[in-house]
């Protein structure tokens, strides 16, 4: 995801492609598009990425890298445009019942994987009936799933889902990359390490993947089936696209300033905004929409248990000094748990708190932390009030060491122990953590669910571990409504027991920035703020 916030994982975010290439129908223009293909351009497009992925399985993914990758290798069954109107994927039309428990989807009858599997009914019910149980246990697919009831295979070109529960945002979810449809016989073939041996219908086949340096997608010469809204029809016109992985932001600022690459995302702030101003650059940014980057609070582990040590965590923190100074200006500041452009994003609750260091101290004297010996850090029963963080230098390193400064004026003890995604999620997940950055690109504010249920805790996403009848009841109920009216004000509830009982400390909004050579044309980021690079072009 994202990525959204420092701790990339739920978050939105994935990376699939195929493998081998076969023939199919001849290009044919489509709503909007040229009426005929472009030519293709020989060239190769190199994009720096902060971390690497874990694995380009969509049914195994969670993370922002892989979410990007993902894109570009699979198609959804549902395309959805920035607007979130629905277009038709994979899936030419479909239908729901009455109760929202149904959905037929009627296929396309003209796609091949890259392996040359033809996709088809039996390739959806695959890969749904495979998404129930992923590879990694954290993998977004089988909650956007949750209730899932069989795929009926009607005939080669239709399916029915069912669940036995409503699902309100099931057709939106198909447009999501968790549920893309991987190659069946690749998934047979290369069993658990499918991940790292993709294969989709994309525009873009995987080539290879060199650990810990690189990624190459090679373009689909055979694809015809891109979204109605495309600018072109037929494969796509870049020739290659390779990601490398350039954890440093610096060292993905000098990539682009040399030329060994022509894209980086979440690039040196301050060096990309003077960049910005050069006509030979150009920055895409893009405020998505879903939880914003902030730090979930352990409720469980001292000294967060209390709630007046976490609401003077929250009140220690200034939003808006510490995004100019980390972002100068290319992040917003953050006040709730959910971005202001999510639907059902509820003001009241994001009114809560604001910079407030006075009462920062006065609920720490409240809860019996005072400075004895004069030293700024304050303690209670021979115990400083330290505050465990585990931090990921790929995206906190803007401001991770400038949220401890704020927290350290306000008397706590920061231990800041730098991680990658893997143990960040390994330690957290045993409640190792006093507060752990987290944030979720999303269309739809039902991803709270993922990290607010008390259900979730066990299952190693609910990194708050707050247990809550009330909270767990609105998200429950929210996930099944079919009144959108009445969703919104449960997703509202949501957030003002999230933001009541001080389980978050906001810090920025999630906009997605992009570095780029002004060569660079074509670019368009999708509903939440990833690339689709179908339609870019790279000219010299």
């Amino acid at each position: 995801m994202s990525r959204n916030s420092v701790f990339s994982r739920l978050l939105v975010i994935g990376v699939l492609l195929g493998l081998v290439l076969s023939a199919c129908a001849a290009p044919t223009a489509q709503v909007g598009q040229e009426t005929a293909s472009p030519a293709a351009e020989e060239r190769s497009l190199v994009i720096g990425l902060a971390t690497e992925p874990v694995s380009l399985d969509p049914a195994a993914g969670l993370y922002i890298a892989e979410q990007f990758l993902l894109m570009n290798i699979y198609d959804p069954l549902i395309w959805a445009d920035q607007e979130l109107n629905l277009h038709p994927g994979l899936a030419t039309d479909w239908s729901s019942s009455e109760d929202g428990t149904e959905f037929t989807l009627n296929l396309r009858q003209d796609v091949v994987f890259h392996d040359g599997t033809p996709f088809n009914a039996d390739a959806v019910k695959f890969a749904f009936d495979r998404a129930l149980n992923p590879t990694n246990a954290a993998a977004t697919a089988p909650t956007l799933l949750a209730g899932y009831v069989e795929t009926k295979v009607v005939d080669e070109d239709t399916v029915v889902v069912r669940f036995d529960i409503p699902k309100p945002t099931f057709l939106e979810d198909l447009t999501r990359v968790w549920l893309m449809i991987p190659s069946p016989a690749a998934v047979e073939q290369w069993g658990e390490d499918y991940g790292q041996h993709p294969v989709g219908t994309g525009p873009f086949v995987f080539q290879e993947w060199a650990a810990q340096d690189h990624i190459t997608l090679t373009r689909n010469p055979n694809y015809n089936w891109g979204p109605e809204f495309s600018t072109h029809s037929g494969p796509a016109r870049l020739s290659e696209i390779t990601f490398r992985f350039l954890p440093e932001a610096a060292t993905r600022l000098t990539a682009l300033q040399s030329g060994e690459a022509q894209v980086v995302e979440e690039p040196a702030y301050q060096e990309a905004a003077s960049l910005a101003e050069d006509p030979a650059y150009r920055l895409e940014t893009f405020t998505a929409p879903g939880m914003t980057s902030h730090m979930m609070i352990n409720v469980e582990k001292a000294p967060t248990d209390d709630i007046l040590v976490r609401q003077a965590l929250i009140y220690a923190v200034n939003q808006e000094e510490l995004v100019q100074t980390a972002f100068f200006g290319m992040q917003n500041p953050a006040h709730s748990v959910l971005s202001p452009t999510t639907w059902s994003y509820d003001e009241q609750a994001a009114s809560l708190y604001s910079y407030d260091p006075e009462r920062a101290a006065e609920l720490l004297d409240e809860a019996g932390w005072v400075d004895s010996d004069g030293d700024g850090i304050r303690e209670k029963d021979g115990q400083k009030l330290t505050i465990d963080y585990p931090a990921l230098p790929a995206y906190e390193e803007a401001y991770m060491e400038l949220l401890a400064a704020y927290l350290n004026q306000a008397g706590f003890e920061v231990t800041i122990t730098r991680m990658d995604d893997a143990g960040i999620y390994e330690y957290s997940n045993a409640g190792n953590h006093n507060i752990v950055n987290m944030g979720w690109i999303s269309r739809d504010p039902s991803v709270l669910s993922i990290v607010y249920h008390s259900d979730n805790i066990e299952l190693g996403s609910a990194f708050t571990r707050f247990r809550s009848e009330e909270l767990d009841s609105a998200l429950e109920q929210a996930a099944v409504s079919l009144d959108s009216a009445e969703r919104e004000e449960l997703y509202r509830q949501a957030q003002q027991i999230i933001m009541e009982n001080a389980l978050v400390i906001p810090v920025h909004t999630y906009n997605r920035v992009m570095l780029m050579q002004a060569g660079v044309q074509g670019w368009r980021f999708d509903a939440e703020g990833f690339p689709y690079l179908y339609e870019v072009t790279l000219e010299p």
